[in-house]
């Protein structure tokens, strides 16, 4: 009886250590893991996107430009697409959605520049905001000039002087954006 306990216990005092190195195995695999796919990453500081396609200047503030892109309707007819985002500085840092401003504007070129002229309300040059909770008033544009040069590679767009109307507030737009055509 006496071996029969001594047997039992050698193989619980074998269980033991073999349930502890394999813990103890486990415990350093888990820490090693850890430690070496462990990335550090810096503190999140609200979406800032900037496309790096030119400026847009909104009412004397430089607004960060998702989207510059130009669409061939055909071989003469363009129209080009514009976003930016609206937020003031607090509203990027509060990590408020974005509420986004896109111009459309839509024209015939005929040569490698144009100087186009937009009067007040144009169906061919519009303002839309986009995430915008609180405003129920529209943008609209009170009227344009912008000069674009064509490129084989790019489309350069200056807008000279646009005047983006949202109710009695009326703001001056002006800018320089390049709408790259290769992919």
């Amino acid at each position: 009886m006496h071996r029969i306990l001594g047997v039992k216990q050698d193989f619980m005092v074998y269980l033991h250590m073999r349930l502890s190195f394999t813990h103890m195995s486990l415990w350093a695999a888990t820490i090693s893991v850890l430690a070496l796919g462990c990335t550090r990453y810096d503190p999140y500081e609200g979406e800032t996107f900037d496309c790096e396609c030119g400026n847009l200047n909104w009412g004397g503030r430089e607004l960060n430009l998702r989207m510059a892109e130009v669409e061939a309707l055909d071989s003469v007819e363009f129209r080009y697409h514009i976003v930016a985002d609206l937020r003031q500085e607090e509203a990027i840092a509060a990590r408020e959605e974005p509420r986004d401003v896109v111009l459309t504007l839509t024209t015939e070129l005929g040569g490698s520049s144009a100087f186009l002229s937009f009067l007040a309300n144009d169906e061919n040059f519009t303002i839309q905001q986009v995430n915008s909770p609180n405003s129920t008033t529209p943008w609209t544009m009170d009227g344009a000039s912008v000069n674009v040069m064509v490129g084989a590679d790019a489309h350069t767009m200056t807008i000279n002087d646009l005047s983006a109307r949202q109710g009695n507030t009326v703001l001056p737009v002006t800018g320089t954006l390049t709408f790259d055509l290769v992919d």
